[in-house]
């Protein structure tokens, strides 16, 4: 009877050992494919100047940046890569404000990749920035 019962609780024990592996295995995997899953290149930021009259925003989108005014608000795309794709074309030429100083605008990207919040630094003013092709570009206040 007490081998049986050895024989019984070694049995059990070896199925536990054996579910913990498989558990083990499977939550490894789960995370291996949840970090592939996310992990996304992340492309350094260069260090600028925050005080300087021009300031080049990088988008999503690797041929794209915004070149913002930070003394007036005004906007452009730069397209950059082969010679008959380059361009530089306007957002916004309506300066938003007279006689600013460097670095009182700037840009937060959103998760949109076609869209950036403009900031006034001094009066929290804030303005919706879409670029993207010629009839999709605008700059628009947010009340």
């Amino acid at each position: 009877m007490v081998t049986r019962l050895r024989h019984v609780f070694g049995r059990v024990r070896t199925m536990e050992a054996k579910n913990m592996k498989r558990k083990l295995v499977a939550t490894a995997m789960l995370l291996l494919f949840a970090s592939l899953a996310l992990g996304q290149e992340v492309r350094p930021e260069p260090t600028q100047n925050p005080d300087a009259p021009y300031r080049l925003f990088s988008t999503r989108n690797i041929y794209t940046f915004l070149k913002l005014d930070t003394r007036d608000g005004r906007i452009w795309q730069v397209q950059w890569g082969e010679k008959s794709r380059r361009f530089t074309d306007p957002l916004n030429l309506k300066p938003l404000t007279a006689g600013g100083k460097a670095g009182r605008f700037t840009l937060y990207p959103t998760t949109n990749i076609y869209t950036f919040v403009l900031l006034d630094q001094e009066t929290g003013d804030a303005w919706h920035v879409q670029w993207g092709g010629p009839d999709n570009r605008f700059v628009e206040h947010i009340d």
